[in-house]
């Protein structure tokens, strides 16, 4: 007699119960479980411990990170921008900005910025070289350079002269300086008693802003001493490609400044010494690369599952060795509390 095929129900009873041999989480059934106020407590302290690791993981997840390739620079660029908002303590009547690069050019750059009479104050700012944190921004420079004369202060109330604005230059080494009329620039002849080249800078950059960009010169003032000194700021730019974690390209510059004072007296025929402000720059010839980053959203999940599943397994370790310990080794895995016989469904004896 031919033997029947087995039905499929009856095939997949067959391959669970196979199957159930490589369980690798067992299960305990719920009459067997016994519950604690210390075991509670050990979850309420795990619940919270887990919370703020979660928590400073999607942190850090959500932070972005900088890498910097330093590299012989491939732009083809021909001129940069300058952006400048600081305040002398002059009158704008007096002063005068100009601008000479290596390609002999010289502009005039008095009629370019925004020149609005201020009250000098130093505010915030730190004498250059102090440790700063504050971080300005160049949209500000150009919203500035926006302003109507009516949000300035009156001739009689200021004491001094806000220069701000940007403008676009050669990419060559240059000098832009500030002076009084009469020395160095112009036919009009300044008072040696109304020279005061006093400043605060509130920014001083090259290009376009990014996260993170240090701008050396920012947040800085420096004070005469006498009213014939002169300020130079010997400025090396570095040009900067910045490509956000999105690969948005954005180029721009930064640079680093060393700078030097000197007062001199006009008597002694120093024809070679003017009295102002001085930004010589020049352009370097490499350049670097800043690409922000951030981590992986897999490996986000990896280590979040790491953090709870290993908190879980090393509190629960802990757990035991103190009731181990706290009951003098008698008590291993609540096996005290367990009935010596437990009928199981099979009928066996079980522990």
């Amino acid at each position: 007699m031919e033997q029947m095929p087995a039905s499929s129900s009856t095939l997949r009873r067959r391959f669970a119960e196979k199957i159930t041999h490589f369980d690798a989480f067992p299960k305990v059934e719920t009459e067997n479980q016994a519950k604690s106020e210390k075991g509670g407590a050990v979850t309420v302290m795990l619940v919270i411990m887990l919370s703020l690791l979660v928590l400073g993981e999607i942190i850090d997840y959500r932070r972005l990170t900088n890498t910097y390739e330093f590299l012989v620079d491939p732009q083809v660029v021909t001129e940069i921008q300058i952006n400048v908002d600081m305040t002398v303590a002059m009158p704008c009547a007096v002063l005068t900005v100009d601008l000479r690069d290596e390609s002999m050019a010289g502009m005039h750059l008095s009629q370019n910025l925004q020149m609005t009479p201020a009250v000098f104050q130093k505010g915030s700012a730190k004498q250059l070289g102090a440790v700063k944190t504050k971080k300005m921004r160049v949209h500000k420079i150009i919203k500035d350079a926006k302003k109507t004369a009516d949000e300035s202060v009156s001739f009689e109330e200021s004491n001094g002269c806000r220069i701000s604005g940007h403008f676009q230059v050669n990419k060559v080494a240059g000098n832009l300086h500030i002076t009084a009329l009469g020395h160095g620039y112009g036919q009009f002849h300044t008072e040696h008693s109304a020279i005061n080249f006093t400043h605060r800078i509130d920014e001083f950059s090259f290009g376009p802003f990014y996260p993170s960009l240090v701008n050396p010169l920012d947040n800085s003032v420096e004070m005469s001493e006498s009213n014939f000194e002169s300020f130079q700021y010997f400025i090396s730019v570095v040009p900067t490609v910045y490509v956000d974690y999105r690969d948005n390209v954005l180029l721009t510059n930064q640079y680093s400044v060393t700078d030097y004072r000197k007062s001199f007296d006009p008597a002694k025929q120093q024809d070679h010494l003017v009295p102002g402000i001085f930004f010589r720059y020049e352009i370097e010839p490499i350049s670097v690369r800043i690409r922000e980053r951030r981590k992986a959203f897999t490996n986000f999940l990896v280590r979040l599952c790491g953090i709870i599943g290993g908190a879980f397994v090393s509190v629960g370790f802990l757990y035991r060795v103190f009731r181990f310990l706290a009951s003098g080794g008698k008590d291993v895995e609540g096996i005290n509390n367990i009935p010596r016989s437990v009928s199981a469904s099979n009928g066996r004896q079980g522990w």
